[in-house]
């Protein structure tokens, strides 16, 4: 009984010089996997410093409107759009009229008699002013409301009770008036509009 010779799996060819037929990866293979995992980190160190308001989770579930206060405020604060000047009178909160339309810009109006200027604005929430004099009365929607000085710094801003439009005034003895309107929205770009002047003397 002859014995069998055992079945040797087949070899892959050889080349002339000795080496084995295996496939080799292109060298661009490893290069392009790395330029794109910099390029995932880099966007993942970007996005996450960064704040975005329109994520996957935003668009999918939009964000609510912040609903304004409606509480009143605790005994002894000015409730939202109250007058400093006259406190505790509900008489004396400034109110809203018609909301504009538009974009922030300067308006020029006048003659040979004078120039007079109105700047308009967008808030989600009030205003904060940084004016010169100091102790210039602000007028909003013909309701003194205080002077300037008790509106120029972020925890005195002055915010409205609602939304709308507001013309503010700012007037002092001997200098020329200013006026500025501020449209109240919740679609606005900015939380407080910054009301910068010096007004002119007269």
């Amino acid at each position: 009984m002859s014995e069998s010779t055992p079945v040797q799996p087949p070899q892959p060819p050889r080349h002339r010089d000795g080496t084995d037929d295996v496939a080799v990866m292109p060298r661009w293979v490893p290069i392009a996997i790395g330029i794109v995992l910099v390029t995932l980190a880099a966007l993942a160190v970007v996005t996450g410093l960064r704040y975005r308001d329109q994520t996957l989770v935003r668009i999918v579930q939009p964000r609510q409107r912040p609903m304004r206060p409606t509480a009143p405020a605790p005994p002894g604060e000015p409730e939202p759009g109250a007058s400093l000047m006259f406190p505790g009178d509900a008489a004396n909160v400034p109110a809203a009229r018609e909301p504009e339309s538009g974009s922030s810009h300067a308006e020029i109006t006048g003659g040979a008699s004078g120039v007079a200027g109105t700047v308009r604005m967008w808030a989600r929430r009030g205003l904060r002013t940084n004016i010169t004099p100091a102790d210039a009365v602000i007028y909003i929607n013909d309701v003194a409301v205080g002077q300037a000085n008790q509106f120029d710094s972020e925890d005195k801003e002055y915010d409205f009770a609602e939304p709308g439009s507001y013309t503010m005034r700012i007037i002092a003895p001997g200098y020329k008036e200013r006026r500025f309107i501020v449209t109240a929205a919740d679609n606005a770009k900015a939380e407080t509009a910054m009301i910068a002047a010096k007004l002119d003397k007269q």
